[in-house]
């Protein structure tokens, strides 16, 4: 039996070899064990297969004494000679407290004449009745069979093979970028900063207008001094205001002053819409047709 494995690998079990494909130069032997467990293993691709039921059909079944040890030995043989061949995803898969597993995303092709039918994976019950000899492992096979002797067939189907493994590689690069940007999105929306209320404090009477100021200007300022400039300034302007307004002092957040330690502050009248709930603001000079708000 032959087969390619992941597109990459070509593994002739009649010789218990591996080698990349088209490339028989790298050709590696592994022992009767291994081959062995690699067959079971394709057969029972996306199952897992429990230790017991290796060690009867790799060892017991053929007179060889069967451990855990030996199991590990085989399993780490197969695995890093599959690596040097090219196979960069993993291959075969740790099924903890049970066995392993050869993945189910991994594509193997059957390249022999003969195609035998499938057999059940055996039991637990049925694991002390020998059914499986060293040539006779029954393997899944995954696309039509192409024959050994024809050279332009198996070109064809390796061709093919090829370009399924391409078109699964670019849908996962896909999936994962698209995964990355909707990532970046999320942790953007979750992690922005939420704009500070603001709180507004009384700081007195200018004109015909209650002056009120935005709490952060206070910040690592005199209070006191602030205030009195603030005040002085605002009687200056000397503002009229209807029942509903007032005076407020904002500080600028988006422009800078042209010397870096001063703070950069608006005086504007302002006013409230009860009906619509909202504060309307506006400069200090009065529009030609202004009526102050009722």
């Amino acid at each position: 039996m032959k087969f390619i494995i992941n597109g990459q690998i070509y593994f002739d079990s009649d010789t218990a070899s591996l080698s990349p494909v088209g490339g028989n130069d790298e050709l590696v032997q592994i022992s009767n064990p291994a081959k062995r467990l690699l067959l079971l293993l394709i057969y029972h691709q996306g199952e897992a297969v429990s230790r017991e039921v290796i060690f009867k059909k790799v060892w017991d079944d053929f007179g060889m004494v069967s451990s855990n040890n030996n199991l590990n030995q085989c399993i780490s043989k197969l695995r890093r000679v599959l690596k040097n061949l090219g196979a960069e995803e993993e291959v075969i898969s740790t099924v903890p407290k049970l066995g392993f597993m050869l993945l189910q995303q991994i594509p193997v092709m059957e390249l022999s004449e003969e195609n035998p039918p499938d057999e059940q994976l055996p039991s637990e019950a049925e694991v002390n009745e020998p059914d499986l000899t060293s040539q006779e492992i029954p393997v899944k096979t995954e696309a039509p069979q192409t024959s050994s002797g024809s050279a332009n067939g198996k070109k064809a189907l390796l061709q093919r093979l090829k370009a399924s493994c391409r078109l699964s590689r670019n849908w996962s690069w896909m999936i994962l970028s698209l995964s990355l940007i909707l990532l970046g999105i999320a942790a953007t929306l979750v992690w922005s900063p939420v704009p500070a209320e603001r709180t507004e404090i009384y700081v007195g009477i200018a004109g015909g207008c209650k002056v009120l100021m935005s709490q952060d200007i206070m910040a690592d300022r005199d209070q006191t001094e602030l205030k009195a400039g603030v005040m002085n300034y605002a009687r200056r302007l000397a503002p009229q205001c209807g029942s509903n307004e007032y005076m407020l002092v904002i500080k600028s957040s988006s422009i800078k002053p042209w010397i870096n330690d001063l703070t950069r502050l608006y005086f504007m009248r302002c006013g409230y819409l009860r009906e619509s709930k909202a504060e309307v603001c506006w400069s200090l000079n009065e529009p030609a047709n202004y009526a102050p708000l009722s």
